[in-house]
């Protein structure tokens, strides 16, 4: 089903409570009932194609869906909507200044109306079954809350992760590759394993997509459930720390807060941010996975680089430039800077 039932729904909806609107003003300020239906009868048909058109071109835009969204989207329709008003009520009546009072009221009670009306529908996933393949029809839980745990203690043991380093001949590190999809994260880990498991080093990759089709398949591509599988694999990867094994995590992570959640769980000491910096022309111009035709097209909602926004590192451990630089140099530029991290003596 496409998209834009969703924009109809809400073009009808928010015109139900702005007809009403209208009509409560016009029937107050002018005390004619005659006058009040016919301004909003018109304005009911002018404006519902305005915001269907609105409500097309916000859908395409990168600001993440936010209070700061709702509020930019809020002042836009308004000054359309109010322009609307004024000049039929000003055809209507011939009168400018009866359009301009009328305009001028309805845009302080409208931006209210209309602010209510986008958190709400914020909250309704109507209209969005295909916007990815892990799409759920349920309400998203925020993960972002902590669960308060009770009665839940450290176990200790013996056996640390001090001792497995030892016994695997290294220390162990978390790797993170970031950048936008295509960027070529998942090949340069894969080759940057290769090379250390021929030295042998104990290795293993977290893949973005295999993750997802395991222990993340019940997440979404919202901001919330963004946050939440990164936040799992930061957990899963510390796991896999305590265990002595260096870890390659390839996942787009586009929000600084969450890479910024990674360090903390991790620890800043056994973290490598690797940024991949590719540009999205050159991105799109692979596209090895045929996201961003799709998203371009309208067949995937919050493709970051496209309807959702990526966050660069400020300063990463690492950078490399795919544009212009080959993979043979990127990858010796990572093995270089980690040699001298993760060698035994170092432990």
């Amino acid at each position: 089903m496409r998209i834009s039932k969703r924009h109809l729904a809400k073009s009808f909806t928010w015109r139900f409570i702005g007809t009403a609107d209208t009509f409560l003003l016009s029937l107050l300020i002018t005390g004619n009932w005659s006058y009040g239906i016919k301004l909003s009868a018109i304005t009911t048909v002018t404006k519902l194609l305005l915001y269907y058109f609105h409500e097309l071109i916000w859908f395409r835009s990168n600001l993440e869906d936010s209070n700061k969204r709702h509020v930019i989207k809020t002042f836009s329709w308004r000054l359309i909507g109010t322009l609307d008003t004024i000049f039929f009520g000003w055809l209507l009546t011939t009168n400018p200044f009866i359009g301009i009072k009328i305009g001028v009221i309805e845009t302080l009670s409208k931006m209210l109306l209309y602010f209510v009306h986008e958190k709400l529908w914020y909250k309704t996933n109507y209209g969005l079954e295909n916007r990815s393949k892990f799409h759920t029809n349920k309400k998203v839980k925020d993960f972002s809350k902590k669960k308060q745990v009770i009665d839940i203690i450290n176990q200790p043991y013996e056996i640390t992760r001090k001792n497995r380093e030892k016994l695997h001949g290294h220390k162990s590190y978390l790797l993170w590759f970031t950048g936008l999809s295509g960027s070529g994260k998942s090949t340069l880990a894969n080759l940057v394993e290769i090379a250390l498991y021929k030295k042998g080093f104990s290795v293993f990759v977290l893949d973005g997509d295999n993750i997802r089709r395991g222990i993340n398949n019940n997440l979404t591509f919202s901001p919330e459930d963004r946050s939440e599988n990164i936040r799992r694999v930061g957990e899963i990867s510390k796991l896999m720390l305590d265990a002595g094994i260096i870890t390659l995590a390839t996942f787009i992570s586009p929000y600084f807060k969450d890479r910024q959640a990674i360090r903390e769980i991790i620890g800043p000491e056994c973290f490598i941010e690797i940024y991949v910096s590719t540009s999205l022309e050159e991105c799109e111009r692979r596209d090895v996975k045929g996201l961003y035709k799709k998203a371009r097209s309208g067949k995937i909602n919050n493709m970051t680089g496209i309807s959702a926004p990526y966050e660069a590192p400020f300063n990463a451990d690492i950078e490399v430039f795919t544009d212009n630089q080959s993979i043979d140099e990127s990858v010796s530029k990572i093995l270089d800077f980690i040699y001298k991290k993760i060698q035994f003596q170092n432990v």
